[in-house]
């Protein structure tokens, strides 16, 4: 029996039923039985109704299950009968889904998921901020001095923490291993709200000058450098030579993101995962100092209720007490500034992941329309076999499940592809994050994105798929059922959609390739520009000091002579050199200089960079020599410094300022230093801008315990790597050497946000001009198909091959066309935000604008070439036969 057979004796025995029952109540009302009985009788006649519509129900089911798996196997018949259009619409299906899900998926994870730790949305961080320095630096690190402050004072924080982040030597003689090392404030327990899964937090009177070391040790650490080991609370380990004692181990899910310090500003390199807690001590020297080393990162936990605005008027009084309180050779212009934790970490990142998600949503939107196109010209072909089941009697919603059966198919086997596509994209793409947006750790597929595109693309195939059942159910069956099926043709309301479908998907993939080259011309410029140095066969090294064996500037000045003289007698070496900062890495080191007889206040001063070099640093990396000599070894324990250009115009404007000397701020009992020679302006800090003031100091002045070693060699540079950790290990066997790696591998790390941008837009206008290029393929080919016996004819009448290639062409080109300069006004439209990541590139560029046009014109002329040829060789007598 067939499902409709048994719904309509369903429905009959139901009518029945209530016809017998009515029947029965008045037969026995009429004899005088009792109601009780009627009741009876009545709920007895139900209950047999309700017994055999629940067997028709359960009839009803098996048949729908039935029929559901009839239609299945159906549909994949008939796709298998097309194979390539059922690969293509699977594909784009998958590509659509799987890279939106992946894209939304990095997005969520970085803007929208909410931070793990409790009520994340109370976590803020806290700068300072410098009227006098903000046109170099807006915001600074906190000082401990304004810290403990606030800590007293405030009203609108249950708690506060600043913290400083590091690396040092983990591990016993012979086998030390660099791990990030955090040293924070007690109150970072309560500021994150967390407490380690073993053992305990460590206290205020640990977090005191002179106590004994402790540590806490993250998860990950415990597990790779000591074995899991549950006895490890006690223990004591070496940390930077130093003993200390394990007081407890964080849980798995605990995850504290990199914090910036002025030791990080402009960091470009990935900063090494913390792997230990350790407690921030201050010396009472230190926090007497007035306005202090503006070195902390401070983060906070407000009070409930409270706002980001309030708690910043609340920090910006107290600041106001703070700057009347300095003394007068310091005084300062201070307030607070308060951010939201989670956009902390973003930071300029927002603008970059935003355009991210609207390139791959333009992906997407290619993509359903493609499909579009491609069930649309299906769909006419279909018209023939509705027509007739209209004609049999057919109610409309049957006709659209018959037009559904295959697209459900393809919806359903496109989706679970794209979701399993974006299951294996996003592990990969996390090898490939840059360190801005590597704060969280592993990324895992989000499911809510991938049911947001799964569920788009789905109900975009679903829609064109009920195209045909829409199409037959206003047009009379038998006037496509008297027509030959030959010459059944497109109606011009169903041809103008799929050419405004072209023109849409040509628009947005004109968008995509724009704005990709734009961000390509932006990296390029960024890798050509004039750094001012050079990077060829140069290879650099950094190394971790154990702070117990060199705690001093003359034992690390020692250790650091001592390698640079073994690693001058490698073979192949022409230099070697040690800074305090690898070029592209950042910044350590600021402070302010005075020239003789400038009174101002401290504040008041130009603030430089300063950096540490051995005398062999601007050879190594060709710093050219502007004027004046380079210090040498014979300068050793003399304050001799070098400048660069812009330090020499600001600080003697139109002098010589070889033989001048400046001091340190307010360090006026130390020795001023003489300035020996000139040097160019160079981008040693970030490619995207040019240094600030800059002044080299010798190493002998200030060594640092992380510092960079630069070896400029004859030979290729990979092949030094071995010899420079062998070198450093003769000198000493505890000493770590986390990277060894040519310096052109650092400049091109120093663009790794960018180059990961133009990576995924170029993956993304690559898949847009294929499926763009598909798109039109499809609805030519599907034309000519269509105006076959017109071709035909014309071609009867004395029409040329080269008549009918400009037919094809006209016709397939004026949408891509239209849909090209669409794009060209969309890109230019939303240029604010793209010229946000943009260098040295205008939004506006009139050449890569054309060459996005003519990129999707030659692709479209080659989609409409083939079907071209193929009209072009259309027999007359064939095509008109059907006549």
């Amino acid at each position: 029996m067939h499902w409709w057979q048994i719904r309509k004796r369903s429905r009959d025995l139901e009518r029945e039923f209530r016809a017998d029952l009515d029947l029965e109540e008045e037969e026995q009302r009429e004899s005088g039985v009792p109601p009780e009985e009627v009741r009876y009788a009545a709920q007895r006649a139900f209950g047999n109704a309700a017994l055999i519509r629940e067997q028709t129900h359960e009839a009803w089911g098996s048949a729908g299950f039935e029929r559901l798996c009839q239609d299945i196997r159906y549909a994949i018949r008939q796709l298998g009968r097309s194979p390539g259009f059922t690969a293509i619409t699977v594909l784009t299906l998958a590509l659509g889904i799987g890279a939106t899900t992946a894209i939304f998926t990095l997005v969520f994870d970085v803007m929208l998921r909410p931070l793990p730790f409790a009520q994340s949305d109370r976590l803020v961080n806290l700068e300072e901020i410098a009227a006098e320095w903000s046109n170099i630096y807006p915001t600074l690190p906190v000082s401990a001095n304004h810290f403990t402050f606030w800590r007293e004072h405030n009203r609108s924080f249950d708690s506060m923490a600043i913290m400083q982040q590091g690396s040092a030597p983990l591990g016993f003689e012979g086998r030390p291993t660099q791990v990030g090392v955090l040293s924070a404030t007690p109150g970072i327990f309560s500021v994150l709200q967390i407490q380690p899964q073993f053992g305990r937090a460590f206290t205020t009177d640990e977090a005191q000058p002179g106590k004994d070391h402790v540590a806490i040790l993250l998860h990950d650490v415990w597990r790779e450098q000591f074995g899991s080991d549950p006895g490890i609370v006690g223990k004591t380990i070496r940390l930077s030579g130093f003993p200390y004692t394990v007081i407890g181990v964080m849980a798995q899910s605990f995850h504290m993101p990199a914090v910036q310090t002025i030791a990080t500003i402009g960091e470009t390199n990935r900063p090494l995962p913390i792997g230990v807690l350790e407690p921030l001590a201050f010396s009472k020297e230190r926090l007497a100092e007035e306005m202090g080393d503006l070195n902390y990162f401070g983060l906070g936990r407000l009070k409930p209720g409270v706002s980001v605005s309030a708690a910043t008027a609340d920090l910006d009084a107290l600041q106001h007490t703070i700057s009347a309180n300095l003394p007068a050779d310091e005084k300062a212009t201070l307030s607070a500034a308060v951010t939201p934790f989670q956009q902390q970490l973003v930071g300029k990142n927002r603008g970059p992941l935003l355009i991210l998600l609207a390139a791959v949503a333009g992906l997407l939107l290619v993509g359903c329309v493609n499909v579009t196109n491609l069930l649309m010209a299906r769909a006419v072909g279909h018209k023939q076999q509705m027509a007739v089941a209209a004609a049999l009697g057919a109610r409309r919603r049957e006709l659209v499940r018959m037009a559904l059966r295959e697209t459900a198919v393809l919806a359903a086997a496109g989706g679970g592809l794209g979701v399993l596509l974006a299951s294996g994209i996003v592990p990969a793409m996390r090898r490939y994050l840059p360190p801005a947006l590597d704060f969280r750790g592993p990324l895992h597929l989000d499911w809510a994105g991938a049911g947001c595109a799964l569920l788009l693309a789905v109900l975009a195939t679903l829609l064109a798929g009920a195209a045909p059942a829409f199409m037959i159910s206003r047009t009379a069956p038998q006037e496509v059922l008297h027509s030959d099926s030959r010459l059944a043709s497109e109606s011009r309301a169903s041809r103008r959609a799929r050419r405004v479908l072209v023109g849409i998907e040509v628009a947005v993939s004109v968008a995509l390739v724009l704005m990709t080259g734009l961000v390509t011309k932006s990296v390029v410029n960024l890798l050509r520009v004039d750094r001012g140095f050079s990077a060829e066969r140069t290879m650099t090294a950094t190394v971790d000091l154990p702070m117990e064996s060199y705690h001093d500037d003359q034992h690390r000045a020692a250790f650091y002579r001592e390698v640079l003289d073994r690693m001058s007698l490698l073979p192949g070496v022409e230099h070697v050199a040690v800074t305090s900062v690898l070029p592209l890495s950042g910044d350590s080191w600021g402070d302010m200089a005075r020239v003789a007889g400038d009174t101002r206040p401290v504040t008041q001063l130009p603030l430089e960079s300063f950096r540490s070099v051995s005398p062999d640093y601007f050879s190594t990396i060709h710093l050219q020599l502007i004027a004046g000599q380079f210090f040498s070894r014979s300068d050793w324990g003399k304050n001799v410094a070098l400048i660069s250009e812009k330090t020499a115009k600001t600080l003697w404007p139109g002098r010589d300022p070889v033989g001048l000397q400046f001091s340190r701020g307010d360090r006026s009992r130390e020795k001023p230093f003489t300035v020996v020679g000139v040097v160019a302006n160079a981008r040693t800090i970030a490619l995207a801008k040019p240094d600030p003031m800059m002044i080299y100091v010798p190493y002998w002045y200030r060594t640092e315990p992380v510092a960079g070693l630069v070896v400029r060699t004859r030979q290729l540079p990979s092949e030094m790597g071995d010899s420079i950790r062998q070198t450093i290990w003769s000198v000493d066997r505890n000493v770590p050497v986390p990277t060894v790696r040519a310096l052109g591998s650092v400049v091109a790390d120093s663009v790794a946000n960018q180059r990961f941008e133009m990576d995924l837009l170029l993956l993304f206008a690559v898949s847009a001009l294929f499926l763009a290029g598909l798109g039109i393929y499809g609805v030519i080919t599907y034309s000519v198909v269509q105006r076959h016996r017109e071709i035909g004819l014309r071609m009867a009448l004395g029409a040329q091959s080269a008549t009918i290639y400009r037919l094809v062409l006209r016709d397939g080109l004026f949408p891509v066309a239209v849909g090209a300069a669409v794009g060209v006004a969309v890109a230019f439209g939303s240029a604010r935000v793209v010229s946000s990541v943009l260098f040295e590139v205008s939004p506006y560029d009139p050449v890569l604008a054309a060459g996005s046009v003519c990129a999707l014109l030659a692709v479209g002329i080659i989609a409409c070439l083939v079907p071209a040829r193929r009209a072009a060789s259309v027999q007359p007598m064939r095509a008109l036969r059907t006549e």
